[in-house]
């Protein structure tokens, strides 16, 4: 007697996309988000990012001087978006691929969309990269266990500056020169608290000093703002800046460019993992107001010495005194948080693509790919919602940057774009609903991190010998007897 087969378990994804909120979302959509999940949360992103009319009036609104015919702005990030998130390895190969689909988004030659590249306004690039920062806030802040503050009830923004790699010496005046041309120069706030990058200033000059773009970042600090940032921003006008917008500075003291008196005796207040903490009051003057700002200066006597030679780092911070000076000295090395995301968007989004010499064209890509990780960054929430916030911890940003590569290649092969408008028109609760179901979908074990144990100092320090610029491997090995005799 055969027994009848057992009722199988209704799909969750299923089920989910069968209620009236989703049913723009076509049912086509199904396999595919069991197969790539991970690529089917990207590309609804990003069509949410990409809403053409969006597009068009911030390229109206902060490039009036430009005008469109027939490459469109909405086409132009949709196409740089794919060569920074690594699908193609080229703006050419991406404009040979969207050429040979049945509706290329790209109607003119690749000779004029080189030159539109060039000429994109870097206000345009800045305004995209804020606009997509919002869209991802909205969604994480609909996540569960996604927002972790440093400091509760300050909003934690890191500032940095980032100079883009040389670039290839296509360009005529870049022909006779050997040495490396520089495209630009950015100034990056990366939120650590949800994982984006809310804000960024362009420059065109990459000798340019970080310090006179910090002009166009005070406009942008809100109360209640935690700006942490190294010594060389450590100015007058901007820490004043910051305090006369009620927000709040952490950052490593600049006895020239901020000089302070010193009001209060330095006081022993802890230790951390990196040294002895001690605290003092001083007093900073405005020259142009003579205004007085009291600060709290937190010194760390360091363990070991920084890479520049340094056995004292000291902090100065205008945070309430309830705030004990160990916990913010914590706080500081989490400084180091943008320098590793600015080693993820050079390493897994290519950011610098050296085939773009043009100033603007550079920068525009590198908007691009700090468009791309915000992206990233809301599937990291997504799965830190589905899975935990172990396991999402577990998870390496290489590896799931590559997975989606290949994933988001597949999908625009298979599902035409005309399936996904349905994700523009989603509510914010619904997307972020939807992309948490999708995150169960995503098998974690081929995501993990590799694990490797402390990196011990070297036995020899190594050397540099002039007469010899090279050396064969095989004679070296061959020297110490290590051949290989398999």
């Amino acid at each position: 007697m055969r027994l009848p087969p057992k009722p199988r378990k209704p799909d969750p994804l299923a089920k989910l996309l069968s209620t009236p909120q989703y049913t723009e979302i076509p049912p086509s959509i199904l396999p595919h988000a069991h197969a790539v999940p991970l690529g089917v949360m990207v590309r609804g992103i990003l069509e949410r990012l990409l809403d053409e009319p969006t597009l068009e009036q911030l390229f109206e609104k902060h490039a009036p001087e430009q005008y469109t015919r027939e490459l469109t702005i909405s086409a132009l990030v949709g196409l740089l978006i794919q060569v920074s998130a690594g699908t193609y390895r080229s703006v050419y190969a991406a404009y040979k691929a969207d050429q040979a689909t049945d509706r290329p988004t790209i109607g003119t030659s690749y000779q004029a969309l080189y030159t539109k590249l060039g000429r994109l306004n870097t206000a345009v690039s800045e305004a995209i990269v804020r606009h997509s920062a919002e869209q991802c806030s909205q969604l994480l802040d609909s996540m569960p266990r996604v927002r972790d503050e440093p400091l509760a009830g300050y909003r934690m923004r890191v500032l940095d500056g980032n100079v883009l790699a040389r670039t290839h010496h296509r360009l005529s005046p870049l022909r006779k020169w050997l040495n490396a041309c520089l495209p630009g120069k950015s100034l990056v706030v990366y939120e650590p608290g949800i994982g984006l990058v809310t804000d960024v200033v362009l420059c065109e000059d990459a000798y340019t000093q970080e310090r006179t773009l910090l002009t166009q970042i005070l406009p942008r600090v809100f109360a209640k703002d935690l700006v942490v940032a190294d010594r060389h921003f450590c100015t007058t006008k901007f820490v004043f800046g910051v305090k006369n917008k009620n927000g709040y500075v952490l950052v490593r003291q600049h006895r020239t460019n901020l000089p302070c008196r010193v009001v209060g005796e330095l006081k022993l207040c802890g230790q951390t993992k990196t040294g002895t903490v001690y605290e003092q009051t001083v007093e900073a003057t405005d020259p142009d107001s003579g205004e007085v700002l009291k600060l709290r200066r937190i010194e760390i006597r360091l363990l070991k010495e920084t890479r520049d030679g340094d056995l004292t780092v000291a902090v100065l911070t205008n945070l309430p005194a309830e705030i004990e000076a160990v916990k913010l000295a914590d706080t500081y090395l989490m400084r180091w948080t943008i320098e590793t995301h600015f080693q993820f968007l050079t390493e897994s989004l290519h950011c610098e693509l050296p085939g773009l010499g043009k100033p603007r064209a550079a920068l525009f890509g590198f908007a691009m790919a700090l468009m791309a990780a915000n992206a990233l960054a809301v599937v990291r929430a997504s799965l830190r919602s589905a899975h935990g916030v172990e396991a999402e911890a577990e998870v390496s940003g290489y590896y799931l940057a590559d997975e989606i590569a290949h994933d988001y290649r597949t999908l625009m092969k298979y599902l035409p774009p005309d399936q996904w408008l349905g994700w523009r028109r989603l509510s914010v609760a619904a997307l972020a609903a939807l992309l948490v179901e999708l995150a169960r979908q995503v098998n974690l074990k081929a995501l993990t991190r590799a694990r490797r144990g402390p990196k011990l100092p070297p036995k020899q320090k190594p050397v540099y010998n002039k007469k010899h610029q090279h050396y064969s491997t095989a004679r070296l090995l061959q020297g110490l007897g290590e051949n290989d005799t398999c």
